[in-house]
């Protein structure tokens, strides 16, 4: 099977496991990974982005448009960077020795996961346009 055709076993294990699971694993599974994954692959490869309004009618037959409405309000949410978990702390197992993070480094951390969330947050919007606009 050609790597952009893998749509279509994935839905079949989205179906799997929303039987076994539930809905909300279920698009966690196909929506939240999958599809996201599949538009940010499709953003470079043909052969992705030609796949795209197959992939979408399928999963408008496993999902209610309310389902994925209301998945897509909170889909790749994360917590706010904290930085006070880079603070040198002591660690039990590590004796007295602290654990120590050096300043430029964690902001490089800080920056990265601003990178990620902002990409994450442009992959849902295209997500939400795709699987609820007038998009083919």
């Amino acid at each position: 099977m050609k790597l952009h055709k893998i749509w279509i076993e994935q839905c079949e294990a989205a179906r799997g496991i929303e039987d076994e699971f539930g809905t909300q694993k279920a698009l966690d599974y196909l929506v939240g990974e999958k599809f996201l994954n599949f538009l940010e692959a499709a953003e470079t490869d043909d052969g992705f982005r030609g796949e795209i309004p197959a992939f979408l009618a399928e999963i408008k037959t496993i999902f209610e448009p309310w389902q994925l409405a209301q998945y897509l309000e909170t889909a790749r949410e994360t917590e706010p960077f904290d930085t006070s978990l880079f603070e040198p702390t002591s660690h039990p197992l590590l004796g007295e020795e602290e654990i120590e993070f050096d300043a430029e480094e964690v902001e490089e951390m800080r920056q990265d996961d601003i990178r990620q969330c902002t990409r994450d947050l442009l992959l849902v919007e295209r997500a939400r346009e795709w699987l609820l606009g007038d998009t083919p």
